[in-house]
């Protein structure tokens, strides 16, 4: 595509290098050769007269022309990603495309899982790739190569739409050996009991039930921390651990028979889950679609 005599297509690849300051990093994110992105590079200078990054060191740094489009070109790439997407579709039966979602492996068994079965009748040409929270998906999702986040408010990035999509509280998990399942889960032995937490190693890592924890100034005792929801069950069998989890969840953990729950000895807020996208893609009609299709199936959780 060009407009002025440029190659759109120049755009994209000057966007990777102000953004990692590298041709091999560039080449990579692209899945293009160095020499193409050399090339590339070679004629952006030419139609824009201007250098716009350099070699300082073993490092690219913009000039002071490079740094002026710097604010300008990523925007420019995700409406031009958007636009590209673009199709007169008017429903999601004779759609054929993957949308790519950020979401915690408790999201994706609890809704997505029913998002998938759907789909299989209602689209059969559409297909869900799941990511989980990172720095590098957090990233992709807001230069527009991720259709959609869902997580809690605390996980939401500037200049993006939100809408809820569904509520869940909490039960706590013992083992059935756990002397606390005879005398009882008050709010000293909760608070004493060691805990197996999640910790998602991205932002400050902290889940809904753990940041409560921290705003209630309570102090516990942690025996495991892991990067998922759904495997804490899994620390509990044979221990006197606690995991406090998705009401949600407990259907996907019923196979562990050494296991039990009860009511939190203390009022934990519910947590809410939010299907999240960005500005640009109100024009993606394709997306508008996936979109309605996932809170039409939240409202009958």
């Amino acid at each position: 595509m060009h407009l002025e005599k440029l190659d759109l297509n120049l755009l994209v690849v000057i966007d990777a290098l102000l953004r990692t300051s590298s041709v091999t990093v560039a080449a990579t994110e692209l899945n293009l050769t160095q020499s193409a992105v050399s090339s590339a590079l070679k004629r952006a200078r030419a139609h824009f007269e201007d250098e716009i990054l350099f070699y300082d060191g073993q490092k690219m740094s913009p000039t002071p022309f490079g740094q002026s489009i710097a604010g300008i070109v990523p925007e420019m790439v995700i409406r031009l990603r958007a636009l590209s997407r673009m199709r007169a579709t008017t429903d999601l039966v004779s759609l054929n495309r993957q949308f790519t979602v950020i979401a915690s492996d408790y999201v994706a068994a609890v809704f997505l899982s029913s998002v998938v079965q759907r789909l299989s009748k209602a689209a059969p040409g559409v297909s869900l790739a799941v990511v989980p929270f990172s720095e590098d998906s957090m990233d992709r999702f807001n230069r527009g190569k991720i259709d959609f986040m869902i997580g809690p408010s605390f996980w939401s990035v500037p200049d993006q739409n939100r809408a809820a999509l569904f509520e869940d509280g909490f039960k706590c998990v013992l083992c059935k050996t756990n002397p606390l399942c005879e005398t009882g889960l008050t709010l000293d032995a909760f608070l004493n009991s060691p805990h197996v937490l999640t910790n998602f190693f991205v932002g400050h890592g902290k889940s809904h039930f753990e940041n409560w924890l921290e705003e209630q100034n309570f102090l516990i005792k942690v025996a495991a921390s892991l990067p998922s929801f759904v495997v804490l069950p899994h620390y509990i069998s044979g221990t006197a651990n606690i995991s406090t989890i998705h009401k949600r969840l407990l259907s996907h953990v019923v196979h562990l028979e050494d296991l039990v729950s009860f009511e939190p000895p203390c009022d934990i807020p519910p947590l809410t889950e939010h299907l999240s996208w960005k500005n640009h893609q109100e024009f993606d009609v394709e997306a508008k679609l996936m979109r309605e299709f996932m809170l039409e199936i939240a409202k009958n959780m």
